[in-house]
């Protein structure tokens, strides 16, 4: 049974993204007797099931840190870590404290972000490659396919090359999460792994796609898919070296120190609202180009307001 919320003003939402990976935060701190992880994922099948949302983020008090962050797919999992979330989620709270230096807890443990200028940098650790877990995979379920490495950089990511049947600029989102798609259940880890396809390198800079686990489908970017990528192509870097790795939602700066990765790019938020037990409210400002006629209107889920 889904255990309700009732708060009495509503519980804060924001939604925004970190270059087009797409968020509904649910702010709980302070207000977790009100809710049940079984209701949170409920919630995050509902929210992340159209283009408004790919995951969903929950915060929650912390005693080791300034923050935890929760992130829930809609494949009824909780993620490992997500970059960008940390991003988007350390300009809220960095802002709302006054500070360009906070500390946040995820299921990967306690994470540095630093505020430099626009953007945030965190901290997302070591690149570990799952060099086990890849020789265990069929052979023929990997025919054909020119793997770089499997890899987890708070997530595990699968890396490959671009197929000859690709365009570097003209293939179709369809016709890459059908590819992708398979490759998600072929190892043992549990939840599946990320598919992140390589489709150009050049010096230190690359451009990737990947299809998350969680959300099933392609994301505009991934934040642990650009520092995996990285981690496979740019074998041994130095200490301070930066790389510039594109998706089709913009650029991460991603940053190797002292065998661990950093990750930089600049959040946005769009707007904020208010979720009760009718469903989540938000402001029509700032939504005018969103496909709010979704599937989450027609559960009569979510309010648009003018």
């Amino acid at each position: 049974m889904i255990r309700q919320l009732r708060p009495p003003r509503g519980i804060p939402v924001e939604l925004g993204h970190t270059l087009l990976n797409h968020f509904i935060l649910l702010d709980c701190r302070g207000i977790m007797e009100d809710l049940s992880m079984d209701y949170l994922f409920w919630l995050a099948e509902i929210l992340c099931s159209t283009p408004l949302a790919d995951d969903l983020l929950v915060l929650q008090d912390s005693i080791r840190a300034d923050v935890r962050l929760r992130v829930l797919g809609g494949d009824g999992n909780e993620a490992d870590f997500c970059g960008n979330g940390m991003i988007y989620a350390a300009a809220k709270i960095g802002q709302e404290m006054g500070v360009n230096r906070i500390k946040i807890e995820s299921a990967s443990g306690v994470k540095l972000a630093i505020k430099l200028d626009e953007e945030w940098e965190v901290e997302i650790g070591p690149a570990i490659f799952l060099t086990q877990e890849l020789a265990k995979i069929p052979p023929f379920l990997l025919q054909g396919k020119s793997v770089f490495g499997l890899v987890r950089a708070g997530e595990p990511h699968l890396v490959i090359n671009m197929p000859a049947a690709f365009s570097r600029s003209h293939t179709h989102q369809k016709d890459f999460e059908d590819y992708c798609r398979p490759l998600r259940d072929i190892t043992g880890i549990e939840g599946g792994v990320n598919v992140t396809m390589v489709f150009e390198t050049k010096d230190r800079s690359a451009l990737i796609r990947t299809y998350e686990r969680g959300a099933r489908r392609q994301t505009f970017s991934c934040g642990t898919g650009s520092v995996s990528a990285a981690a496979v192509l740019f074998d041994s870097p130095q200490n301070g070296s930066e790389f510039d790795i594109c998706s089709p939602g913009g650029r991460h700066t991603v940053i190797y120190e002292q065998n661990k990765w950093f990750l930089r790019a600049a959040p946005q938020r769009i707007s904020n609202g208010y979720l009760t037990d009718s469903g989540l409210h938000l402001p029509f400002s700032g939504l005018e180009s969103y496909p709010v006629q979704s599937a989450l209107m027609k559960r009569r889920y979510v309010y648009i307001e003018k």
